[in-house]
C-alpha cells in the first residue's frame, strides 16, 4: 500500500504515504556485482536518529550514474591518480578528492558533487567528503540497520511510488513528526 502507520498499542498516532523499493536489478557489467533495489520485508528496529544527515553514496550511485550518462566508470583509489586528458590528474589529498595541474595549481571538487571528467565517471574513496551528499535524505532520518532507514527526501514527489533503493522515503514534514514522535528501539514491520 505504501504505507505508514505508526501505531502505540491499537492507537493509531500516526499514518503518511511513504516510497518504498523499486524492485530494479542494477549490473554494472560481466562479473561485477549487482543490485537489487528492494526495501527488505520483516520486523526491522530503529537503531538511531540523525539530523541533517548526510547521505553517503553506495558504489551503486556511480554505476547507475555512468550507465545513465552513457560513460565510462573508474575507480579512484588513495595513493593513486586518474591521469587527465589535458595533463592534470585527480588524486586524493587528505578527505577530498582533488585535481592536480601541471603547473602546481589545485582544484578540490566539492563535497557531494558527482565527478565526471573525459567522459569518465569517477567513484571517489569512501571516505572522502565527495561521497558525502547533503540534502539527498531530508532533514531528518530513522536508522534501520544495514544501511536503510526511513528518511525525508529532496524530491517529495517520489512518495507513493515504487522508486527507491530500499529505503523508506515520506515527505520532509512527515519525517520531522517521526523523528520527534518515534523513539531509539520501536519495532518496525514491513509486509
Amino acid at each position: 500500500d505504501r504505507r505508514l502507520w505508526y501505531r502505540i498499542g491499537r492507537t493509531l498516532v500516526y499514518e503518511t504515504r511513504v516510497a518504498t523499493g523499486s524492485g530494479r536489478v542494477l549490473v554494472p557489467g560481466p562479473g561485477g556485482p549487482r543490485w537489487k533495489f528492494e526495501t527488505p520485508r520483516g520486523r526491522l528496529v530503529v537503531t538511531s536518529k540523525d539530523v541533517e544527515p548526510f547521505w553517503i553514496a553506495p558504489d551503486w550511485h556511480y554505476v547507475e550514474l555512468a550507465q545513465e550518462k552513457g560513460l565510462r566508470l573508474a575507480r579512484l583509489y588513495r595513493g593513486q591518480s586518474i591521469p587527465l586528458r589535458d595533463g592534470s590528474q585527480l588524486t586524493v589529498v587528505g578527505s577530498d578528492v582533488v585535481r592536480m595541474f601541471p603547473d602546481g595549481r589545485r582544484a578540490v571538487f566539492p563535497a557531494g558533487t558527482d565527478i565526471v571528467v573525459d567522459g569518465i565517471v569517477v567513484i571517489p574513496p569512501f571516505g572522502t567528503n565527495q561521497r558525502r551528499y547533503r540534502g539527498v535524505l531530508g532533514p531528518y532520518r530513522l536508522n534501520l540497520g544495514d544501511g536503510y532507514a526511513i528518511h525525508g527526501t529532496n524530491v517529495p514527489s517520489s512518495v507513493g511510488r515504487a522508486v527507491t533503493h530500499g529505503c523508506i522515503r515520506v515527505r520532509n514534514e512527515d519525517i520531522e513528526t517521526l523523528y520527534r514522535i518515534v523513539p531509539v528501539g520501536t519495532p518496525v514491520y514491513v509486509y
